[in-house]
C-alpha cells in the first residue's frame, strides 16, 4: 500500500484494515495540513474572499457556510420532496 501522505508516498504493509498512513509523523503532517487548510479557507471566506455557487455561480454571502446559494438548496429540497411524494403515489 501507497501512504495517503502527499509528501511521502512511500510503500508500506498496513498493520491494520485501514491505516492510510505509513507512520504516526506522516499522520500528524497530513492532519495538521488539511487543518490549516480549513482555516485559511475559513479566514478567507470571513475576510469577504468572492465564492460562487456550485450550481447557479451566484456569489455566495460569507455568512453562508454551503457551496449552493440559497435558491438553489430550496429547489432541490423540493425536487426530493416532489420525488418522494410521486414514489409514494406510485407505491398507493
Amino acid at each position: 500500500m501507497i501512504c495517503a501522505n502527499t509528501e511521502c508516498k512511500k510503500g508500506f504493509d498496513p498493520k491494520t484494515h485501514n491505516q492510510k498512513y505509513c507512520t504516526d509523523e506522516c499522520c500528524r503532517v497530513a492532519t495538521n495540513r488539511r487543518i490549516m487548510e480549513k482555516y485559511y479557507e475559513k479566514k478567507a471566506i470571513r475576510n469577504g474572499a468572492a465564492r460562487p455557487c456550485s450550481k447557479c455561480k451566484a456569489q455566495l454571502s460569507r455568512y453562508n457556510n454551503s457551496n449552493l446559494c440559497s435558491t438553489c438548496e430550496k429547489n432541490i429540497n423540493i425536487d426530493t420532496k416532489s420525488k418522494l411524494f410521486r414514489m409514494i403515489n406510485d407505491v398507493s
